[in-house]
């Protein structure tokens, strides 16, 4: 028999065979075990004997037992066979979305008014896939994306990155938002951006993605422009806007819901402002089976 070396040519069904010898005690019992015929058994044998360079079993007429390198050796054998179909088991599992995790980073108004019914559906048909959820402003979301933190985001593009997809899901138009006893508040038509003007004007910094779009409208007037008071999230923005400090143009879905008798929301146009909501991944990198599902469960929702 050959030296011992590294077991380049050992298979998984050496192991198998091996296994099913030493518990039978018998080529004949084994090999029906395996659905393999008796000499195809004798070869695998021969074959992994020669590959270690020691004899696993003694041979006789009448019965078939192992060698003392075959007993220290069995135990070790039949772990790895277990640790194998437990590692085939899991990945089966997650496959077929028994059991996974997903990780989601989306813009605060997403996780607050889009994400719950969402999460609510996916439990309901993936209940043993775990499911993180990140709230960020839109360049946290890119980089946590970017970062490999989370499987994909939901933003609007605080910037360009090649390395990311950008998959448009849904628009989200702009409106006036203000309390309602303020003047703007009376009516309900569509107000056009000139007649911002005048007002404290309260605004949002320029690591969100809010306030980059608002400064593409043309002649924007130059409150609007810029803000008096400008904030860094949304909660201090409507924390100002209930206590009647200012006006902001928000897209609808960071309109606050819970504020909504004393807040007014107005669409704004001359010319109309849209958010578009993407959904974020990275550039050639596929998602996890779990992940996946997910995905479409939020483009099926989003896009309806």
């Amino acid at each position: 028999m050959k030296g011992a070396g590294p077991a380049m040519n050992v298979t998984l069904k050496h192991l198998q065979a091996f296994v099913a010898v030493a518990r039978e005690g018998s080529f004949t019992r084994a090999a029906r075990r395996l659905a393999l015929s008796q000499p195809a058994l004798t070869i695998q044998i021969n074959q992994f004997e020669e590959e270690l360079g020691v004899r696993l079993f003694d041979r006789t007429t009448r019965r078939v037992v192992l060698t003392d390198n075959g007993t220290e050796f069995l135990p070790t054998v039949e772990r790895l066979l277990d640790d194998f179909e437990t590692a085939i088991a899991d990945v089966r599992d997650v496959a077929q979305r028994r059991r996974g995790r997903v990780s989601v980073a989306a813009l605060p108004s997403i996780a607050l008014k889009a994400m719950p019914g969402i999460l609510h559906a996916f439990r309901e048909a993936y209940p043993s896939i775990s499911v993180h959820l990140h709230d960020a402003n839109a360049s946290g979301v890119q980089q946590r994306v970017a970062r490999k933190e989370v499987d994909f985001g939901l933003s609007s593009m605080w910037e360009p990155d090649s390395d990311l997809v950008f998959e448009r899901v849904m628009d989200d138009p702009f409106g006036l938002v203000c309390r309602a006893d303020h003047p703007l508040a009376a009516d309900t038509a569509p107000v056009r951006w000139h007649e911002l003007a005048g007002y404290t004007f309260l605004g949002l910094g320029h690591d969100t993605g809010i306030r980059p779009l608002v400064q593409r409208v043309d002649d924007l007037p130059g409150n609007v422009r810029q803000p008096e008071v400008e904030v860094s999230n949304i909660a201090t923005l409507e924390g100002m806007l209930v206590a009647g400090l200012g006006i902001s143009a928000l897209p609808r879905l960071a309109v606050p819901n819970h504020h909504a008798s004393d807040l007014v929301y107005r669409p704004l146009t001359g010319p109309e402002l849209t958010r578009e909501i993407c959904l974020i991944t990275r550039q050639g990198r596929s998602l996890s089976p779990a992940a996946q599902s997910m995905r479409d469960m939020v483009l099926e929702k989003l896009s309806a």
